[in-house]
């Protein structure tokens, strides 16, 4: 069975997503469509490359993802097809796909020639459906359109060493729990700071130790008047490797969250210092 999953900033709202569904229903006889996310923030690219990225690598080889978000055709976005790591993707040229691929070399990346390309207003439904049949069908990319070397960069902040004893990093997403994942890798964590003390400082929120796990804060071995109460400020690196704070058991529906509590948004900077 071929797979197809979708990531769009549709909403459920609307007659949008069924009908993408419905016409691949149409057109493809043993299919089944998965939906990573259709709540992304509007044309939000890095959120939507966040999520996908964190989803795309558990899907088995040669699946096709569809990617509506920011996805008419322009003088700045042409289409594509790219194929990363044996994985097809389907959308604008906006910068989402150099998200993806971090400093991964791209498969093949293909310039999509179609009718509808250049007119629709709902392109992921009348290009990128089409374009998703012909790759589950077989048909080469080659056939699809125009091979090209390169697609458009998204430039985003990076993590800034240059301070003696300092790493700058930023918030790239909010989690539907109100936590917030930061740009420091454990990769750059652990060669920047290594063994040595450390304090994260994120709004007024001190941090000096990260967790293996959420429930890692919590010392069941104390009677439960004496655990952690839900609320405490923590860190972890979530399951992208990515520094992630948190507030333990925190009610994100009642302002109890790390996003609300210590007034972060994406694109904020945290701050770790530590010793020589």
């Amino acid at each position: 069975m071929s797979i197809i999953t979708l990531t769009t900033d549709f909403g459920t709202k609307d007659y949008t997503v069924a009908a993408i569904k419905g016409r691949l229903f149409q057109d493809l006889e043993d299919v089944a469509i998965i939906d990573i996310s259709h709540q992304i923030t509007p044309f939000n690219v890095p959120e939507a490359a966040y999520i996908l990225k964190g989803a795309y690598p558990n899907f088995p080889k040669n699946t096709v993802h569809i990617i509506g978000v920011d996805s008419e055709k322009n003088d700045l976005h042409k289409h594509l097809v790219v194929r990363l790591n044996n994985h097809f993707f389907i959308g604008a040229d906006n910068g989402i796909f150099s998200l993806l691929s971090g400093s991964e070399p791209f498969d093949e990346i293909v310039e999509i020639h179609h009718p509808k390309s250049e007119t629709s207003s709902f392109p992921t439904l009348d290009v990128f459906v089409d374009i998703a049949v012909e790759i589950i069908n077989g048909t080469p990319l080659s056939n699809i359109g125009e091979s090209i070397q390169e697609c458009k960069e998204w430039l985003l902040n990076k993590p800034n060493i240059s301070k003696e004893n300092e790493l700058i990093g930023h918030i790239i997403y909010i989690d539907q729990l109100g936590n917030v994942v930061t740009d420091i890798s454990k990769e750059l964590f652990d060669r920047v700071v290594s063994n040595r003390n450390f304090e994260i400082i994120v709004s007024v929120a001190k941090i000096n130790k990260i967790h293996a796990n959420y429930s890692a804060l919590i010392n069941y071995s104390l009677p439960p008047s004496q655990q952690q109460k839900p609320g405490k400020a923590m860190a972890i690196f979530n399951s992208l490797n990515l520094l992630e704070i948190a507030l333990y058991k925190g009610e994100p529906n009642k302002g109890g969250s790390a996003a609300n509590l210590l007034g972060l948004c994406v694109g904020d900077s945290i701050k770790i210092t530590y010793n020589n």
